[in-house]
């Protein structure tokens, strides 16, 4: 009998009411476990990628550059969020920490109700029917805290991730609402979701085809039924590839993205040895790291399973030992996945969506870097699921079967489950055992992941992370010199780049990095050198020419100094460097006019380079043309806002106005 709608909801049955209660304070502890786990990103800065994606982001600044986001970047979605973030805070990255944790919650809430509602539906409710409010909150607070979800977080920038995953699974749970007979608004909803979430990262390119295979494992009767009955709703989720499609064909590497990644001297591989190296990576990086998530690292430093200039007559040898097992073993399992999925069985569904979300980034499309741990956010979705129902089966396994009964069958119990197995068996309650299990793990995670968000507080900890648990990876302690030379701390950054180079003493970042520290220590011919070296070995980057070009200027060797600045701004017209230091150049050869030609190029090329504001306005003055030199500063003073005018600059700027406008005044008439 149908429920009357002018029934107060005092007079609906108990138990509903009961277990909306329950649902309600499932979904609040999910958000309480949530906050506690990432509060502590709050006050972090940023690090790496960040820094073009925010700080260095014109685009972000104001919301009315809405068309420069839609037509300039792979992904504006994610660039409008920032944008969002930006008109709350400004450089305040409070907001941004804020959203990146509200966006992971939110997909754990999202997670919850969408396993939740598919352990009600007919396949599964005679079975699940009791547990589905309990296994549905253990699968989403385990993904929630799980600590390989750190960089998709804590770091802010990996936004991209934890966005396309939240557009993701709302995109399965609104047509799951949809399919199950709440209305066609929520098929609207699904593909909306997805043409969103096409916008935040391309990975999202897989949600369609994911969406077919769940409907035809869990809802359909059939596999013909989700195309005979749902086709519209398709043809809507699949169209979405359409502008996936221009974005990554027309404006490709066109926005900040372009330099993401830590490939920084590295060519990119080809499809082959990409291809190669992903079977070691997903089972001795994801999945290991999924099962004991310890230690987690920013940048790998991974080498390629078969390196392209390894000799022919060890190929075989590191095949054999990089990619033959580990490829036997997941090519095991994607056939078992793909039977399974087949044969219409959700295990077989969790396999093989696996595989699938993680097809975009760990297969034959080579990215600049073999591994990301934020790459495994939603894949590690499957990997949770089978553990947790397969560790729900066995519990329920062992206490209806007799032979553990008796002594030897408790015996048994405690070597396979460990001291909480038997205490669980004594007291005969199986789901007190299972939920001491999940209690203590979800304590592990969270944990971890509080610890590990630390890591993430600046540019020298997560950095200094990555070299104490990959001492080998070069780039590790190149960035952590890096990171330590913008801190000030000079003496251990020449100690990290003096590592990266033992490592790989053919690394041309580290011999630009030591010229660069013996430059500023006017250490010339030292820093000759090493400049010199790096650009041998890497001589399409400007950085090194322009570094070389100065380096040869402090030393008076204009001629060598010119023809290396040339070069720098050959190779790289936009570089602003290279531009700013041949018009000190001109400024040395008392070229005025070729000076200021110079600096406006370097201002046009970076509008951010405020150094080359400061050369302008002083050149100008030197020339006699004091009211543009004053022209110049008050622009930047003006613009403080749009350019993000550091307060210490400004206050440089505008101490530099004062004096230009006294030396811009008239000389009073003699007597």
């Amino acid at each position: 009998m149908k429920a009357d709608p002018s029934t107060p909801s005092s007079a609906l049955p108990a138990p509903r009411q009961a277990a909306g209660r329950v649902v309600w304070l499932l979904l609040l502890t999910l958000v309480v476990a949530g906050v506690l786990a990432y509060i502590n990103t709050l006050p972090n800065d940023l690090v790496f990628d960040d820094i073009p994606w925010v700080a260095d982001n014109p685009r972000i600044v104001s919301l009315s550059n809405l068309g420069q986001m839609l037509a300039e970047t792979n992904r504006p979605v994610l660039e409008i969020s920032l944008a969002i973030n930006y008109a709350l805070s400004g450089e305040n990255t409070t907001s941004y920490r804020v959203m990146n944790m509200m966006i992971h919650i939110l997909a754990g809430l999202v997670l919850f109700g969408l396993v939740r509602r598919t352990l009600l539906l007919p396949k599964f409710v005679d079975r699940f029917k009791g547990n589905a409010h309990c296994l549905a909150f253990v699968v989403a607070l385990l993904w929630l805290l799980h600590p390989l979800n750190t960089q998709s977080v804590s770091y802010l920038i990996q936004r991209g991730e934890s966005l396309m995953g939240l557009c993701y699974l709302f995109t399965l749970y609104s047509f799951l609402r949809y399919a199950a007979g709440n209305g066609k608004h929520w098929a609207i909803a699904a593909v909306v979701s997805c043409w969103i979430g096409m916008g935040s990262k391309e990975v999202m390119a897989t949600a369609p085809l994911v969406v077919l295979l769940f409907d035809a494992v869990f809802i359909a009767k059939s596999w013909r039924e989700p195309l005979t009955k749902r086709w519209v709703v398709y043809l809507g989720l699949f169209s979405a590839w359409v502008p996936l499609v221009f974005i990554l064909t027309a404006i490709a590497g066109t926005g900040p993205e372009a330099s993401a990644g830590f490939a920084l001297e590295e060519k990119m591989l080809s499809r082959w040895t990409y291809l190669l190296s992903q079977p070691q990576i997903i089972v001795e990086v994801y999945l290991r790291k999924a099962l004991w998530p310890n230690p987690l690292v920013l940048d790998y430093g991974w080498v390629p399973a078969i390196p392209e200039d390894t000799p022919a007559e060890y190929v075989t040898g590191l095949f054999m030992r990089n990619v033959f097992w580990q490829g036997t073993l997941l090519s095991a399992l994607f056939l078992a996945s793909l039977w399974g999925t087949f044969r219409r069985r959700p295990l077989g569904f969790l396999g093989l969506s696996f595989f699938l979300i993680l097809a975009p980034t760990s297969s034959f499309m080579p990215i600049a870097d073999l591994v990301f741990e934020h790459r495994m956010y939603l894949s590690l979705i499957s990997v949770i699921s089978i553990l947790v129902f397969g560790f729900y089966s066995l519990i329920n396994w062992l206490f209806r079967e007799r032979p553990f009964q008796d002594k030897q069958g408790r015996i048994f119990l405690f070597y396979l489950l460990g001291g909480y197995g038997l205490l669980g068996y004594l007291i005969r309650n199986k789901n007190l055992l299972f939920m001491m299990y999940i209690v203590s793990i979800t304590l592990f995670f969270g944990l971890l992941t509080f610890a590990r968000n630390f890591d993430y507080r600046n540019r020298v900890a997560i950095w200094d992370s990555v070299v104490v648990a990959r001492p080998e990876n070069p780039r590790g302690w190149y960035n952590l010199g890096s990171a330590l030379k913008d801190a000030g701390d000079t003496e251990q950054a020449m100690q990290c780049y003096a590592k990266a180079l033992e490592l790989r003493p053919n690394n041309a970042d580290a011999h630009y990095g030591i010229g660069v520290l013996l430059l500023e220590a006017n250490q010339l011919p030292e820093a000759i050198d090493y400049l010199k070296a790096a650009v041998e070995l890497n001589p399409d980057d400007p950085a090194g020419h322009a570094h070389l070009g100065k380096a040869y200027l402090y030393a008076t060797q204009f001629p060598q100094a010119e023809s290396s600045l040339q070069e720098a701004i050959r190779l790289g017209p936009d570089y602003a460097r290279a531009h700013e230091y041949l018009g000190l150049l001109y400024v040395v050869r008392n070229a005025p006019d070729a000076a200021i030609d110079s600096f406006r190029r370097a201002i046009d090329a970076d509008p951010r380079l405020f150094s080359a504001y400061q050369n302008l306005a002083a050149a100008l003055l030197q020339s006699g043309q004091a009211d543009q030199a004053v022209a110049v500063i008050e622009d930047v003073i003006h613009r403080s806002g749009e350019l993000k005018v550091p307060s210490d600059v400004l206050r440089d700027f505008m101490d530099r106005r004062d004096r230009y406008r006294v030396q811009a005044l008239p000389a009073p008439d003699s007597p």
